[in-house]
């Protein structure tokens, strides 16, 4: 049906082979009126990386096509979701596949853009439009964009049960959390990434290992997205955890599917020494022009 309708405009025409396969792709994946988990696989597979290839207005189309579906690939959401306001606003106002905290992250990566639509979903969650009432950008008046509060609201709700009781006034103490995460006082480096990686809200996940590594929360969210696993693996070797710690904290965001999985990873693990890594991670608070020991332990990775 969307095939047939852009198939016959002159901009359909004209576009490139990204926004052809795109179009046919996500439009294949809407016709389908129970997709299963291996069919979003596919679509995720296939549509991430043509994504920076496509033009503004097949990615309208695509956020669009998307925005109602529940069964859409929460990755491929995301990363549209992540696009200025003008293309995400469809998924913003509603899709299913967003949940509150991918909201709130949205909201502290963009600002007052992504807000005002994240305000008009219906039966938003009470306490995420109190933030957003608190920010006044629902007032048409330049406010900067809020990243550093909400990065303190995520670290907020990744404190102990007992820290995170409701308050009388939920604007004065922020969201409760709407994960059990599993600890209590002090959990170090290893209980709370592996903590945050059972909880299955990757904003959580990604606040945590960049408080652990000292980069910024976008760097941390790029390197547990990247295809290639091999940055994530030398994050971990990077911190002081045991192998078999890194490898439960891999299964929590990349399950091996196998022996051969398990192997792979253990032999990647042992590729690159901790002080490798080190500086890796260096590289990655300051990244250097010319390349250096900042990318040895990653080509590494990939070269094994």
């Amino acid at each position: 049906m969307f095939r047939s309708g852009f198939a016959s405009t002159s901009s359909y025409r004209a576009a490139g082979k990204a926004d052809r396969l795109l179009r046919a792709a996500v439009t294949a994946f809407c016709a389908n009126a129970r997709p299963t988990r291996r069919e979003a696989a596919q679509l995720d597979d296939l549509a991430v990386p043509l994504l920076g290839c496509a033009s503004d207005e097949t990615l309208r189309f695509v956020a669009a096509a998307l925005s109602e579906s529940p069964f859409a690939p929460p990755a491929l959401v995301r990363r549209l979701a992540d696009l200025p306001v003008e293309i995400s606003a469809p998924l913003l106002v509603r899709s299913p596949v967003l949940a509150p905290i991918d909201l709130l992250a949205l909201i502290g990566r963009h600002g007052a853009a992504h807000a005002r639509a994240i305000a008009t979903r219906p039966g938003l969650d009470e306490r995420i439009l109190l933030i957003i009432r608190s920010l006044d950008v629902l007032e048409e008046r330049p406010t900067p964009a809020p990243a550093q509060e909400v990065r303190e609201r995520l670290r907020a709700m990744m404190r102990p049960a007992q820290d995170n009781a409701p308050a009388s006034d939920p604007a004065v103490r922020g969201p409760a959390p709407s994960v059990r995460l599993r600890w209590e006082g002090d959990p170090g480096v290893y209980r709370k990434l592996r903590s945050t990686a059972l909880a299955g809200a990757p904003a959580l996940f990604h606040t945590a290992l960049a408080d652990a590594l000292a980069i910024a929360p976008a760097e941390a969210r790029a390197i547990v997205e990247d295809k290639d696993a091999s940055r994530l693996i030398v994050a971990l070797r990077a911190l002081p955890l045991g192998e078999e710690e890194a490898f439960l904290v891999m299964q929590c965001l990349r399950p091996a599917r196998d022996r051969r999985g398990i192997a792979a990873f253990l032999d990647a693990w042992q590729a690159v020494s901790r002080e490798d890594a080190a500086h890796v991670v260096e590289g990655w608070r300051a990244p250097s022009p010319h390349g250096g020991p900042a990318s040895t332990a990653a080509g590494r990775l990939r070269a094994s």
